[in-house]
């Protein structure tokens, strides 16, 4: 064998070597959050504002679809840094109101300060808590928004069930989700999970990479 197949061997065998590892490494993290659902983690927090994640979740474009306006009751579940929160809060402009839901208070501190440097605190309360238990009174909400959420909470259908206790009689519910984060599930195990509930499917937007579901409460 020739320097040069030599070398172009051990190069591809490292390549190889490398994609098979990041992979794996893939593989183990997602199949560790199906396993033991968790929050994504607040000292990952930086790569939800990571530019390459904002080309297909720029938040006025995501959220444009969703029908929020001015006035509105709403709620940001799982609102992380607030990147999403934010964009709400100027959608339902000064007559509105965002309830911005994180189980991480590092999490929800990054949502004030952001909220503080864009003038927006008036518009937004914050609230540290689960889904299981939300300090909201019932039929409050016209919509409730959880991207890249529901895959994150173990009992699913005890977060749901709060979720319609919160929302009004025609409120809706929008689950959305990416494959680029570890969390992630197809959009059909979505809605099988909403089948043993008394949402009511409403439609589809997206694609599988990143999708969003609709649903109409009852």
């Amino acid at each position: 064998m020739g320097l040069l197949q030599s070398l172009t061997s051990t190069v591809t065998n490292t390549a190889c070597l490398a994609a098979g590892t990041a992979l794996g490494c893939q593989v183990g993290l997602r199949y560790s959050f199906l396993r033991e659902p968790r929050p994504f983690p607040h000292q990952w927090a930086g790569l939800l504002e990571h530019p390459l994640r904002l080309k297909y979740r720029e938040p006025t474009a995501t959220l444009g679809p969703y029908g929020i306006a001015p006035g509105m009751q709403v709620m940001d579940l799982g609102c992380g840094t607030g990147l999403f929160t934010e964009a709400m809060a100027r959608l339902v402009g000064p007559e509105g109101r965002v309830h911005a839901v994180d189980i991480q208070a590092p999490m929800l501190e990054r949502t004030r300060v952001r909220l503080q440097e864009a003038g927006l605190t008036a518009r937004v309360e914050l609230h540290h808590a689960g889904a299981y238990h939300l300090p909201l009174p019932d039929d409050s909400l016209d919509l409730v928004v959880a991207i890249a959420t529901l895959p994150q909470i173990p009992d699913r259908i005890q977060a749901l069930n709060e979720l319609r206790r919160v929302l009004k009689p025609d409120g809706r519910l929008i689950l959305s989700d990416e494959m680029p984060l570890p969390s992630y599930v197809p959009a059909q195990t979505v809605r099988n999970w909403l089948r043993l509930t008394g949402f009511r499917y409403a439609g589809q937007m997206g694609t599988p990479f990143c999708y969003s579901l609709v649903y109409a409460n009852g």
